[in-house]
């Protein structure tokens, strides 16, 4: 009697086979040795990555792009005996000696441009696939088990989310070369006394009121309570040769962005905003180098805890 597979039932048989490898080495390690990985980080808000933790290794589910990362203890057997490099499964050792954002010559390369093709070293970091500042600032746990540093990374998003940052703001995109677009919009703003605008531009720095009304198509803009107020605002006030810092220093610290929308909000005057400009009072960009650094950069990065007001 004869028999035959199609490339679905081998490819389903290879997976089976894959998985079971990875079981009987972690049972086979676990047998020997048990490796103490540090303390464990759950995912309490983030939606787009998943963690799960072995005797001797971790796993790491990017809900993204489906991809999943095996980390290995280095003072495990799987660690020398274990290497993975698929499209859908990649394999490192950890605790990581070292890492890079701009580089593939190190053990590991975090990356965000999940649709170019990676070596086995890229790890995709997609902390803005998330809807609220506190879901991206999660993604410090993320990093954190790349270095077996899970207790520093739930110390850090502890003290910024127990900061109250509010998840419920949304956020409505209009077409405004649509005529029933630009009813409704301009039938809104003269409802509301603050606007932030996130209208893209690649220079900010002459992003202006006047460049605000050009593209909501309004000449006459004694309507509008928010222009009256002089309450106007563009999260833009950070960039580095035209980059916004809100796409980087924002994600790590959801409080200042939350204390930058409450002086937006409830103005005091006595309060200077980090991410947030107000183009309605001719507030221009902060160009920021390394010379504005004050701290080794070989030193990890304590969240800014403002005192309550």
């Amino acid at each position: 009697m004869s028999s035959s597979y199609s490339s679905a039932n081998i490819g389903g048989l290879l997976n089976k086979l894959l998985l079971l490898g990875v079981w009987l080495w972690s049972c086979r390690a676990a047998s020997s040795t048990v490796v103490k990985s540090g303390d464990i980080s759950k995912v309490e808000d983030a939606q787009n990555f998943h963690m799960y933790y072995g005797q001797t290794f971790k796993v790491i589910k990017n809900a993204i792009d489906g991809r999943s990362y095996l980390l290995i203890q280095n003072n495990s057997r799987m660690a020398s005996r274990t290497k993975y490099c698929t499209s859908r499964i990649k394999s490192f050792v950890i605790p990581l000696s070292n890492y890079s954002v701009d580089t593939d010559l190190f053990p590991a390369h975090f990356t965000s441009q999940s649709d170019q093709p990676q070596s086995c070293n890229f790890a995709n970091f997609v902390p803005f696939s998330e809807e609220t500042p506190l879901q991206r600032a999660e993604w410090i746990k993320f990093l954190g088990v790349f270095a077996n540093a899970e207790s520093r990374a739930n110390q850090v998003y502890g003290a910024v989310s127990g900061e109250n940052v509010d998840n419920s703001i949304n956020k409505m995109t209009y077409n405004i070369s649509n005529p029933d677009d630009g009813d409704q919009l301009h039938a809104i703003l003269c409802t509301v006394d603050v606007v932030i605008d996130g209208t893209y531009t690649s220079e900010p720095e002459n992003y202006t009121q006047s460049t605000f009304l050009q593209n909501i198509n309004v000449d006459d803009n004694s309507s509008f309570a928010f222009l009256t107020n002089q309450s106007l605002w563009r999260f833009d006030k950070r960039v580095q040769n035209s980059i916004l810092d809100w796409f980087d220093g924002a994600v790590s610290q959801p409080q200042l962005v939350l204390a930058d929308l409450i002086e937006a909000i409830f103005p005091t005057g006595n309060y200077t905003t980090t991410y947030f400009r107000n183009i309605a009072k001719g507030e221009d960009v902060v160009n920021i180098g390394a010379d504005m650094c004050n701290r080794n950069s070989s030193i990890a990065l304590d969240p800014t805890i403002l005192p309550c007001q």
